[in-house]
């Protein structure tokens, strides 16, 4: 059969399993599972369907010339916190993924009212002259969007509307909320960790968003452009000239009824008041000891509403409700066994942790 040794490598690491794993499970010598990884050998028949079983995946997943990417290199900093296994299922969905899209895209009639730009730093020419200043490129991204003053009502319809597809993913880590990538020919793929805080996730994807508008043509030291994607997405999410004055007022209470209007973390708020120099030394170090008191470093009460990706799947329900796909030729298309067919694109798949418990009885009197 044709062989593509990166899908197997592909295929194991979204299974979470390393090498020895796998060789355990299939009953292949290790040494002959590496030489089918690294393309040394050819992949034999018995060994295929092994492989297949093993993976849960069909045959053809090996056989296609799909081509694989790697973790982009602006997210230098959480790739460190991870597990070389973590890492390696979170890059390998992302592959997966990207590969489903382009083969749904291939019938599905795309649009984009606008588009996401990117900044080449040698040619913008913003409001400031002489640099790059990460307000300016916020607030004009903002007026080419034509977004009105105050809060982005929804982060997700937003970039899905300018030409991005939104992934909802489980990276099966509370370490990683959301993944952006660029590559030529297809939209902007903005991955979210679908278990992550709804007020995190929008930060995040406003995050995303300044890795793509700000270093997907110049690369810089890792932790400049983390601290620049940050700094893009505070602007992003609450322009200066509006938050501004609502920081004369710097307590948990007030933070509590602007996260109830700009839609972002408590967190994310006093990080803005900060870069903005809106608050004292004092007042930021007091904010941080009430928020760990409180045990809000990690999740905080009142998040707003969920906002659900919805260009995913309408794609698959284009598939097979306009152009009459079953179950089989859907799995067929996208190399998946019908059962992960319904675990990834299923009615389910877009649920949260959350919206899968019981809900809870309640004795009304």
């Amino acid at each position: 059969m044709d062989f593509n040794h990166r899908m197997l490598v592909l295929a194991r690491e979204a299974r979470g399993l390393t090498q020895a794993d796998l060789a355990d499970l299939s009953q292949i010598a290790q040494g002959t599972l590496s030489k089918y990884e690294t393309g040394v050998l050819s992949l034999a028949a018995d060994s295929a369907r092994a492989l297949s079983a093993s993976l849960r995946f069909p045959l053809s997943f090996f056989s296609r010339p799909d081509q694989v990417y790697g973790f982009p290199p602006f997210h230098f900093r959480k790739r460190k916190k991870l597990s070389a296994k973590a890492l390696g299922k979170i890059v390998a969905e992302m592959n997966i993924r990207r590969i489903h899209i382009q083969r749904l895209g291939l019938s599905f009639p795309l649009k984009s009212n606008q588009f996401i730009p990117e900044i080449d730093r040698d040619e913008y020419h913003g409001g400031k002259k002489g640099r790059l200043d990460i307000e300016d490129v916020a607030r004009n991204l903002r007026e080419l969007w034509m977004l009105p003053a105050g809060p982005v009502e929804n982060m997700v319809q937003l970039l899905e509307s300018n030409g991005a597809i939104v992934v909802p993913c489980d990276f099966g880590t509370d370490l990683l909320d959301a993944m952006s990538q660029r590559i030529d020919g297809m939209p902007i793929l903005f991955f979210i960790n679908i278990n992550a805080p709804a007020d995190r996730i929008r930060h995040t994807l406003a995050h995303e968003l300044g890795h793509m508008v700000l270093h997907t043509t110049t690369l810089k030291d890792d932790v400049e452009m983390e601290d620049e994607a940050d700094a893009f997405a505070g602007a992003f999410m609450a322009p200066a000239d509006a938050v501004r004055p609502q920081f004369r007022k710097f307590d948990l209470r007030q933070l509590a009824n602007m996260k109830g209007y700009w839609k972002v973390s408590m967190a994310s708020l006093a990080v803005r008041a900060d870069r903005l120099g809106a608050i004292t030394p004092y007042q930021k170090k007091q904010f941080w000891m009430e928020m760990s008191r409180l045990g809000y470093r990690k999740r905080e009460p009142n998040e707003p509403p969920r906002e659900h990706p919805r260009l995913l799947k309408r794609m698959v329900e284009y598939h097979r409700k306009q152009l009459g796909y079953s179950i089989d030729q859907l799995s067929q298309l996208l190399d998946l066994l019908p059962q992960e067919l319904e675990a990834m694109y299923g009615p389910q798949a877009w649920e949260t942790e959350a919206d899968r418990r019981p809900p809870h009885l309640r004795l009304v009197q």
